[in-house]
């Protein structure tokens, strides 16, 4: 039990200081955890991102469960993660309750609109990075497009986008099994190259061999070391589940006496199905996001991009800052209640944890089988592609609050061109493209995406001054 304590200790203080995302926090852990502790090696970390990164849910919160079962096993790996996200979910709380407070105050109101300018443009950024980073070849990229454009185009309400990452990665598995194959068979056709291949196979097995004898003297034996018995891996995802599903039933028992727990479960399950989605850290969560705000109406497209913003200036994953302050958000609006908004938080943060939390345990047993598994490493070659497409799709509905006066393009369009002449098709255009777009906003936001992209400073710096250019300029 001291120990389960001290890995919640010691994970809430890299909580706290966590800022700027899962890439961030390696620097902290290798000095915490490797350095100063000994929990944990540069080369086991980095095997942990590598999975982190092929695994739904934010990176940070993947490695945090990593290390902490490998301390002590299911439970180390479930006290690890609570006290990962426990700073972010009580700041993000106390955010949540002071925007909601000022939500009405004009200063507040025209300080988010050039907040929302400045997220545009840091989202932008990083899908880009992103861009550039998982999609390596011509497919990658055309796969991460197509998923965009369709994101945007096909109403939500029509194709869910848990589709995209379903078709995604089975076309990964199969495009990378064909190319498998037909690599196979040029090797085949060229036996010149497979005889140098096996040449140096052998050459690599002997160097291999003359190592172990120059190390273990020959008459001494090597002594297998007996493998620990492990619970099989249906026992501890039904551990796990049984776990998370009885915290989640007591506390809506005891919401119960209130209001109607039909919402909390709701919210509950809309966060796991979000966890078990969103592939690709943080971000990933965004386009997840837009579609439950257009499915439920729980909050609007400005609430995603103020929630963005908050969660871009605080510590902790931006995956866990937004479920937090969703959570809030929509129980709030429902029953108005500061005790019912906290249990909404907590769900909705479970929620999203829960998936990524089961499939980590799990995969812990056989981490090395797992990232070195060509299937699993074929469909994630996909499931990045789809990401950073429905993220494109994201910053797309990030552009229309921010930068738009009117997203309904095509009423305006029709509008606009109802009755026109040849002579005044120019003048209806421009009265169109005008009431479509926010020039103050563009220029504004011409000149921050100029900034964010040539100087690298940390995100809190933008929101602020878009928020005292917000203030200023009255946008």
């Amino acid at each position: 039990m001291l120990e389960l304590i001290k890995l919640y200790i010691t994970f809430f203080k890299l909580g706290i200081v966590n800022f700027g995302g899962g890439y961030a926090m390696l620097p902290l852990l290798e000095r915490e955890l490797a350095d100063k502790r000994g929990w944990t090696t540069s080369e086991e970390l980095a095997d942990f991102y590598a999975v982190g990164q092929c695994t739904p849910g934010a990176i940070a919160v993947n490695v945090s469960t990593m290390i902490g079962y490998k301390r002590k096993g299911v439970l180390g790996g479930i006290a690890a993660t609570l006290g990962f996200i426990s700073p972010a979910f009580i700041i993000i709380f106390i955010i949540a309750t002071l925007l909601t407070n000022f939500a009405d105050n004009k200063y507040v109101a025209h300080a988010l609109a050039g907040i929302r300018v400045v997220v545009f443009f840091l989202v932008l950024s990083a899908i880009i990075k992103l861009f550039k980073n998982s999609c390596k070849d011509k497919v990658a990229k055309i796969i991460a497009v197509l998923v965009g454009i369709l994101a945007i185009a096909v109403p939500t309400k029509y194709v869910g986008l848990y589709i995209y990452v379903i078709i995604a990665g089975i076309f990964g598995i199969l495009f990378n099994l064909i190319k498998e194959k037909r690599r196979l068979n040029k090797e085949k056709d060229n036996p010149a190259d497979e005889n140098l291949l096996n040449a140096k196979m052998i050459e690599t097995v002997k160097e291999k061999t003359e190592l172990i004898n120059a190390v273990v003297p020959k008459n001494e034996e090597i002594v297998e070391p007996k493998p620990k018995r492990k619970l099989g891996y249906g026992a501890i995802g039904i551990i796990i589940a049984v776990l998370m599903f009885a915290s989640i039933m007591v506390v809506s028992a005891l919401v119960y006496a209130f209001k109607d727990s039909a919402i909390f479960f709701k919210l509950y399950f809309q966060f796991f199905k979000i966890g078990a989605l969103a592939f690709g850290g943080g971000l990933a969560t965004i386009p997840f996001l837009s579609e439950l705000s257009e499915l439920t109406g729980w909050f609007t497209a400005e609430d995603l991009a103020n929630m963005i913003a908050v969660s871009e200036s605080t510590p902790g994953a931006m995956g866990i800052n937004m479920s937090t302050y969703v959570g809030y958000t929509v129980i709030h609006n429902e029953f108005g209640n500061y005790f019912l908004s906290f249990v909404g938080s907590m769900i909705s943060t479970i929620g999203l944890v829960t998936p990524s939390i089961i499939v980590i345990e799990i995969i812990a047993l056989f981490l090395k089988k797992f990232k070195d598994n060509k299937w699993v490493n074929w469909a994630f070659y996909g499931l990045r592609a789809a990401s950073i497409g429905l993220m494109i799709a994201a910053a797309y509905s990030i552009f229309k609050v921010s930068l738009m006066q009117n997203s309904d393009i095509v009423n305006v369009f029709k509008t606009s061109f109802d009755g026109i002449s040849i002579k005044t098709f120019f003048q209806s255009l421009g009265n169109a493209i005008d009431s479509i777009l926010n020039w103050k906003n563009i220029a504004v936001g011409i000149i921050f995406g100029i900034t964010i992209f040539k100087y690298k400073k940390h995100p809190i710096l933008y929101i602020a001054l878009g928020a005292i250019v917000g203030i200023i300029l009255w946008l």
